[in-house]
Order: structure tokens, then C-alpha cells, then sequence
């Protein structure tokens, strides 16, 4: 794993409050491996354990997720050219 990646895509880590399995701490120790100038972050949801996706009230995460993934995301596509879809 290369921490110092100044390329590599942002990263998000999702923690919930309850988790065992993963817990905030853990999280918040992986966060502090990455030195790279690239925009890494974590977000803690109280009351979440590890498998958010089934537990009630899953698209808050979700919506958290997409809103921050599109806040930072960098369009490598040149302003001339079209954008493929």
C-alpha cells in the first residue's frame, strides 16, 4: 500500500459508533496511515453498527456517501473534449 499516492482517488472511511468488528478506533488508526496530499477523511455515525446497509435508516449513509463522493470528486476529462455517456 503506498500512503503517500498523491493520484490515488479520495478517500472516505465510514465508521459506526457500535461497530466491533471495525470500530472507530481502528478507523480513525487506518486514516492516520495515509500522508499523500489526497483528500482523506472518516465520518462516524452514532448508534451504527458494522453492517450499516441492513440496518434501518440505511440511505442517510448512503446519501452522506454519494454527497461527498460527488463534493470531491476531479473530472480528468479536458474542458474540449465531450464526455462520453
Amino acid at each position: 500500500m503506498n500512503y503517500n499516492n498523491d493520484a490515488r482517488a479520495p478517500l472516505l472511511f465510514i465508521s459506526g459508533s457500535e461497530d466491533h468488528l471495525m470500530p472507530p478506533s481502528v478507523q480513525k488508526s487506518n486514516l492516520k496511515h495515509y500522508k499523500s496530499n489526497t483528500i482523506t477523511e472518516i465520518t462516524e455515525f452514532p448508534g451504527r453498527a458494522h453492517f450499516m446497509p441492513a440496518q434501518q435508516g440505511w440511505e442517510e449513509i448512503a446519501d452522506y456517501a454519494l454527497e461527498w463522493a460527488e463534493r470531491h470528486a476531479v473530472s480528468k476529462t479536458p474542458a474540449n473534449e465531450p464526455v462520453a455517456g
